[in-house]
């Protein structure tokens, strides 16, 4: 759309001029008045065209009230058939400035609007994309490779996205006239400059999320790492043939031992998995992964070796009726002790020891009128007194066919409370030991 008239249509026709000529008369000094101020309004209007950036001729009703006002600028200029007059002369001069100014600026808005195509459509693809490719959240180490592969994937969708939107908008910013509205997209109302400027942000804040996410995961795996260096690879270093095989063959030691080492492996081969989607090498888990392995089957060597030197210890006594006493207190079935090795003692000789214990029955309560509570009862005391010894035994245990050597204390009670058995050699605390093979556990 053109703007409409130019100024040779304010130029009288050759067969019209000498009449126009001959009624025109010089002007008077209202029509001056007036004649001035159509020029300085011509000029304020000319003035207030912006040619740099988005074009405000791309907005219809802007437009269409550039031509109605040009249209009464035209209507205006025609009444003053005076073209020698200095002051219309100045008039049909900033007419005709204001005419190429206009058609220059309408040509930039034409072509604006040429390059941005249906902007309003693109801003609707540019909030669906950006929202649709959202950034994953980071992974939670340890992860597998499927993970790790389906993380980049959909990172990198975010990313491609979150770029070639910021390329976009930045063209749409540049170009595009969109005035600020009071209603939102949600309500029905259009994109304005407001709902660009959000998507710019939107499409920069998911562009850094890729990136912090990335970053927190490989710190978390950095520090996961540290922390196996420092507390999973010291331990388990005692010599296996010593008083510290116990590490190596005590109940739950390799299930311990091997959780560890399988949940650091687990750790290192994510930080693998990683690494090999961004197609990156990764040194110091690969190492990690060896060392890991390795210290893995030396615990199953060592807990081997702990087991092949396991002894009993050397006896502090072999009193005959120490080592009677033992035998009948594993013979008991009460305790299941099973089928037992050879009986060492581990204290030179029978102590006895006393121990007094008391318990109080509350047989009445009274509150006094200041809230004091009074309580009343009866208060019993018993006096334990017993003999007792310690041995070790080695017991079979036939589910898995192994030895383990255990730590008894056989106890006789002279005196004690209700339910204390009297007089008789019993079973006090039985501590499980480690294993040992079974030509050394027996006599």
């Amino acid at each position: 759309m053109m703007i409409p008239v130019s100024a040779q249509a304010l130029a009288p026709s050759e067969q019209d001029q000498p009449l126009l000529l001959a009624q025109a008369q010089p002007l008077v000094s209202g029509q001056r008045v007036r004649v001035k101020k159509l020029t300085r309004d011509m000029a304020s209007v000319r003035g207030s065209i912006v040619t740099t950036g988005p074009s405000t001729l791309q907005d219809p009703a802007t437009l269409e009230k550039l031509k109605k006002r040009f249209g009464q600028f035209t209507d205006a200029l025609k009444k003053y058939p005076q073209l020698e007059d200095p002051d219309v002369k100045a008039a049909r001069a900033e007419y005709a400035q204001l005419q190429q100014a206009l058609s220059a600026e309408f040509k930039r808005a034409s072509a604006q609007q040429q390059e941005l195509g249906d902007v309003q459509q693109r801003l609707a693809r540019a909030e669906q994309d950006l929202r649709a490719y959202a950034v994953p959240q980071p992974l939670a180490v340890p992860f597998t490779a499927e993970q790790a592969q389906a993380w980049v994937d959909a990172a990198g969708k975010a990313r491609t996205a979150a770029e070639h939107y910021a390329t976009e908008l930045e063209t749409i910013a540049n170009l595009a006239y969109l005035p600020n509205n009071r209603g939102t997209v949600q309500s029905g109302a259009p994109y304005d400059a407001a709902d660009v400027k959000r998507l710019r942000e939107f499409a920069a804040s998911n562009h850094a999320a890729v990136q912090s996410n990335y970053a927190r995961i490989t710190t978390a795996l950095d520090a996961r790492m540290q922390q196996i260096d420092s507390d999973v690879l010291t331990r388990w270093q005692e010599d296996p043939n010593s008083d510290q095989r116990w590490r190596f063959t005590a109940p739950g030691a390799q299930e311990e031992a091997f959780g560890l080492y399988d949940e650091a492996i687990a750790v290192a081969q994510s930080s693998q998995h990683l690494a090999a989607v961004l197609q990156r090498d990764s040194p110091r888990a690969d190492q990690l992964v060896e060392q890991l392995q390795a210290a893995k089957a030396a615990f199953s060597r060592n807990k081997a070796i702990a087991i092949e030197t396991a002894r009993l210890p050397e006896p502090q006594s072999t009193d005959a009726d120490m080592l009677a006493i033992a035998a009948e207190v594993l013979a008991k079935p009460k305790y299941g002790f099973g089928e037992h090795g050879r009986i060492v003692l581990t204290t030179p000789a029978i102590v006895t020891r006393e121990k007094k214990s008391s318990e109080v029955t509350i047989d009445d309560a009274d509150v006094s009128i200041s809230g004091e509570v009074t309580l009343s009862g009866t208060e019993t005391t018993w006096t334990y007194r017993w003999q007792e010894f310690r041995f070790a035994a080695p017991l079979h245990d036939p589910d898995s066919n192994t030895w383990h050597i255990w730590w008894i204390t056989a106890k006789n009670f002279s005196s004690g409370g209700n339910k204390t058995p009297l007089n008789q050699w019993v079973s006090g605390q039985a501590t499980k030991g480690v294993p040992i093979l079974a030509e050394h556990a027996k006599p």
